[in-house]
């Protein structure tokens, strides 16, 4: 596949006056998987920055580089297996399952991406190009005890750990992290203990753990690869069927009690954040246009 950098007015992209580029790549991409949504009773939520841009913006916002969605696991499964017999040529099902060849990715989740685009994330050890992406989410099922939901997060978290640093020059670190997640990098920098190991092995421990409580058998739920950890622990019903959200020129699915879900992670997630605090993926907003 050869990059060559061409301007945005020769590309077959959406326009609209109101969001960036990148964003309209992403748009396109929602407009294609949104019908597979629909026609096959799957059911999905809007998360994430994403909601907060349905409820603060009507849409993007507007610095935002990617879009967040989650799906009930059951749902996830058939949605990874279904989407690709749907999706133009130019669209793709990027996994972490190895059989995908090139195209298999360091990330736990599953992106459909644009193969015609690519940005440049300078969030990590090194450099990369990725295609641009549309993040999809399985949410999963957590004990109903107190006691035996808090160990099953700390295994979770422990198993996490030695995933990503199986990843780690991948791992975004200029995200605000905590003081253990900095010494735990630190650490591992310093003792190379857990880098370079077997990847597939985590993602296989990984699926045991979150797939251990179905999700509509549970009254709590969560996003068990989430950046948030245990605030994006949240009680079903907070989820529910849904409430569609205006975003942009569509309606779109998000959680029932989207205010509650969004103030556990982010607090007053109607404040505009400070410049120094939009940018959390480190992607430079030039596009890099590729010639298939």
């Amino acid at each position: 596949m050869e990059e060559i950098n061409v301007p945005v007015e020769k590309n077959n992209i959406s326009k609209s006056k109101g969001r960036s580029e990148v964003q309209n790549i992403i748009w396109d991409i929602v407009k294609v998987i949104k019908p597979f949504f629909d026609e096959n009773n799957i059911r999905y939520y809007i998360i994430g920055g994403t909601l907060i841009g349905a409820l603060r913006h009507k849409g993007f916002i507007p610095w935002d580089d990617d879009f967040d969605i989650g799906i009930p696991r059951e749902d996830y499964d058939r949605f990874v297996k279904g989407i690709a017999r749907t999706l133009p040529e130019h669209i793709r099902v990027v996994t972490n399952d190895p059989n995908d060849g090139n195209l298999t990715h360091h990330f736990y989740f599953t992106r459909i991406v644009d193969t015609r685009y690519k940005i440049k994330r300078t969030c990590s050890m090194v450099d990369r190009e990725e295609f641009v992406w549309v993040d999809i989410f399985p949410f999963d099922g957590l004990p109903g005890n107190w006691l035996k939901r808090k160990i099953h997060m700390l295994r979770v978290l422990c198993t996490r750990a030695m995933y990503h640093l199986s990843t780690l020059d991948k791992v975004n670190i200029k995200r605000n992290r905590t003081f253990v997640e900095m010494v735990i990098i630190k650490v591992a920098l310093f003792t190379r203990f857990g880098l370079n190991s077997d990847m597939h092995k985590w993602i296989r421990k990984l699926d045991k753990l979150f797939t251990k409580y179905p999700f509509d058998k549970s009254e709590w739920i969560y996003n068990g690869i989430g950046p948030y950890k245990f605030k994006e622990i949240t009680r079903r019903e907070i989820f529910g069927n849904g409430t569609l959200y205006e975003f942009e020129d569509l309606l779109l699915n998000g959680p029932s009690d989207a205010p509650n879900y969004l103030r556990k992670i982010y607090g007053d997630y109607m404040l505009i954040p400070p410049v120094s605090e939009r940018n959390v993926h480190g992607a430079e907003a030039e596009l890099i246009y590729t010639k298939r």
